[in-house]
């Protein structure tokens, strides 16, 4: 029977494990580390060896030997009120967050504002090689990051900036066009290629599938409201607007009314339905299509408060699916990003490519990966090389 050393002034080292199988240092180094050229035999040896000698791996050492912080890192870049309130950048959080732990890491969230001193001070960490690898969540279309990570060869996986398909980085998004095209074609004409499949509570009796562009309408005089166009998702999502209108209304298009929101708050969305009103503009309306959620919860309050009625007199809907699509009456139609997939997926990406660099020790590691390679616990289909797209869902409920 084997027995475990009892001696409490010796800690077990990969020495007493390399002697107890007997092989030799690098053999069970190399097992420890997960590479390649262990025999089988070797290898149960090893491990009947480590549960002998009661061996446990020093955290330090490894860090020290593979060269490893075994932290990744998520930067959000983004105003600090934004961080706040905007509950997709909290769902990437605790997602990523768990992801990482779940695959034996540690995560750390950065915040980084607009300012120059927060900026520098996370430039300064990610130069001195503060994580193995970074998650970046940005509102910034040409981050001043990305180049800081290309020059330096980092692991790192970008989302939210519409950094697509631009070596050496992997990005993960949606398809903000495609998305916000088939909710407008949905608010226009009640039909559908898919609904709610993504959300239990979702309305989603009474449509069919979509028939051709020449499909009765129920709406015909739409208004938008458009998110910050320096914002991640607005332009791609006003380019659905405007090509799906003017697909559907060819006469009208052109002078259809929208709103440049300065920010995405409810406020900014409240300010351009009163103004629509003053100027004789909301009377003619029957529908208010807005760039995400908050938006669209700020124009039905102030809808409500001028006395119409949300869709009667006025369909409304958002892009999200937060909270706030079901904490106003009525709920919100609009459209499931799944962000709490966004971050699983981001943090599988970049261990994956961490532990390809440490198998192959060639520092590249493989970044031509997909949502099912990140353990993705969903099918977001097929993926181009550098971009991740992960599906998303139209939910129906009863604001249009």
């Amino acid at each position: 029977m084997s027995a475990k050393r009892n001696d409490f002034n010796h800690r077990p080292t990969i020495y007493d494990v390399a002697e107890r199988a007997g092989t030799s240092y690098a053999t069970v180094s190399r097992y420890l580390n997960g590479r390649s050229g262990v025999a089988a035999s070797t290898a149960k040896r090893i491990e009947q060896a480590i549960k002998d000698v009661d061996y446990t791996p020093s955290a330090a050492a490894r860090s020290l030997a593979q060269q490893r912080t075994h932290l990744i890192a998520l930067i959000i870049h983004a105003r600090s009120e934004d961080i706040i309130t905007d509950p997709n950048i909290m769902q990437i959080i605790a997602s990523a967050n768990a992801r990482v732990t779940r695959e034996g890491w540690q995560m750390v969230t950065l915040m980084s504002e607009n300012d120059g001193e927060s900026r520098a001070n996370i430039e300064r960490l990610v130069s001195g090689g503060f994580a193995d690898g970074y998650l970046l969540y940005t509102m910034e279309e040409d981050d001043p990051l990305l180049p800081l990570f290309e020059r330096r060869s980092m692991h790192a996986v970008i989302s939210g900036t519409g950094y697509r398909q631009q070596p050496p980085f992997v990005s993960v998004d949606v398809d903000n066009t495609a998305a916000m095209s088939e909710l407008i074609r949905y608010v226009l004409t009640g039909e559908t290629h898919s609904a709610g499949d993504g959300a239990d509570d979702a309305d989603t009796t009474g449509t069919t599938t979509a028939g051709d562009a020449t499909a009765a309408l129920r709406r015909t005089r739409p208004a938008y409201i458009c998110g910050p166009l320096n914002m991640p998702g607005a332009p791609e999502r006003l380019a659905a607007f405007r090509a799906v209108t003017g697909e559907l209304l060819p006469d009208s298009a052109d002078s259809l009314p929208v709103h440049y929101a300065a920010d995405w708050k409810t406020t900014s969305a409240a300010a351009a339905v009163r103004a629509w009103a003053e100027d004789g503009t909301l009377a003619t309306r029957d529908a208010i299509i807005c760039a995400n959620d908050t938006l669209a919860l700020g124009a039905i309050e102030e809808l409500h408060r001028l006395g119409y009625d949300v869709p009667g007199d006025v369909a409304v809907s958002g892009f999200d699916n937060s909270s706030a699509a079901t904490s106003i009456t009525p709920r919100l139609t609009t459209v499931d990003q799944h962000m709490e997939r966004r971050g699983w997926v981001m943090a599988g990406l970049v261990i994956d490519q961490i532990r390809d660099t440490d198998k192959n020790g060639d520092g590249n590691g493989d970044r031509n990966a997909s949502a099912d390679d990140a353990g993705n616990p969903d099918d977001a289909g097929d993926a181009p090389s550098k971009t991740v797209m992960l599906a998303t869902d139209l939910v129906i409920r009863e604001s249009a």
